[in-house]
């Protein structure tokens, strides 16, 4: 498998980041991960419009990062190794090395690595396990929770955890003690023709998926609650569900061992099946 790192192809076991490198040792960098269809990557001026928003809130400087029609481009070279119809493309930014210590050097040599792997869509109706973390909650002053930075510890601990209960997923809480989101992905439920889903004060990553429902409620009329649930309280849904740029939509059929909402969801099925089209057709929102 090919890579592409600092503007040149490497063979995946070719290409060196050198131990200075203050992602590898500080976790000083953020990432992007992304769907391609055919080699069409969807959703792409968007995950490039939020990486720009990852380096704002770090002071990274904006002019090192691609172009979408650079990533458009590399992506199509690198899923020629790719034997499935769909890919998973990371973009993974370092502010690169420098000196020991904490604060970044005054001028900016950064890392920037592109990669592909095989992907299999999962089917939306296949239910998920969530297990609520008793070890991780959501901090909204936390700057590393709110991009997607190379600190991923809290997300990896929370999946770790709910593994030994036989989960499938993590459900992470906010500090108040209310559904925030999965470690992977944002929440949603059904109640009727409304949809639910936490509000960013949780200190929730604010996903393009959960941005792509939330659009298409508005335009389809869909009204839409965002006030604070409880664990327990997922069981009053006629349907849950999660939404992630990868996966697209997926039913939820437990929580904490109870089991929550009908995954044959008439308004779910609609719109997983949206969300599918428009991942595999690359559509903008």
């Amino acid at each position: 498998m090919q890579v592409w790192m600092n503007g040149s192809f490497y063979d995946q076991d070719k290409a060196v980041i050198p131990v200075t490198d203050r992602g590898f040792l500080l976790g000083d960098g953020f990432f992007e991960t992304m769907r391609a269809h055919n080699g069409t990557i969807a959703w792409l001026p968007s995950h490039i419009e939020r990486l720009g928003y990852h380096a704002d809130v770090v002071n990274f400087p904006t002019d090192f990062l691609p172009s979408a029609e650079k990533v458009a481009s590399i992506v199509q070279t690198l899923v020629t190794d790719v034997r499935t119809e769909d890919a998973v493309v990371r973009l993974t930014v370092s502010r690169g090395s420098g000196e020991r210590g904490l604060l970044p050097p005054s001028s900016c040599s950064p890392t920037i690595l592109i990669t592909v792997a095989p992907f299999v869509p999962v089917d939306h109706n296949l239910g998920l396990s969530l297990c609520t973390s008793q070890k991780i909650r959501r901090n909204v002053w936390s700057v590393a929770g709110s991009i997607k930075s190379l600190n991923y510890l809290d997300n990896i601990a929370a999946k770790q955890e709910v593994t030994g209960y036989g989960g499938d997923d993590a459900l992470i809480l906010s500090a108040d003690g209310d559904v925030a989101e999965t470690s992977v992905a944002n929440i949603f439920g059904i109640q009727g023709d409304t949809l639910w889903t936490p509000d960013k004060g949780t200190a929730i990553l604010c996903g393009i998926a959960r941005s792509y429902v939330l659009k298409w409620a508005k335009e389809s009329g869909v009204s839409v609650n965002f006030s604070s649930k409880q664990p327990g309280m997922l069981r009053d849904f006629d349907a849950v569900f999660t939404a992630n740029a990868l996966q697209g939509l997926r039913a939820v059929d437990k929580v904490d061992g109870e089991d929550v909402g009908v995954p044959a969801n008439t308004l779910f099925i609609e719109l997983a099946r949206k969300v599918e089209l428009s991942l595999c057709n690359g559509i903008i929102i």
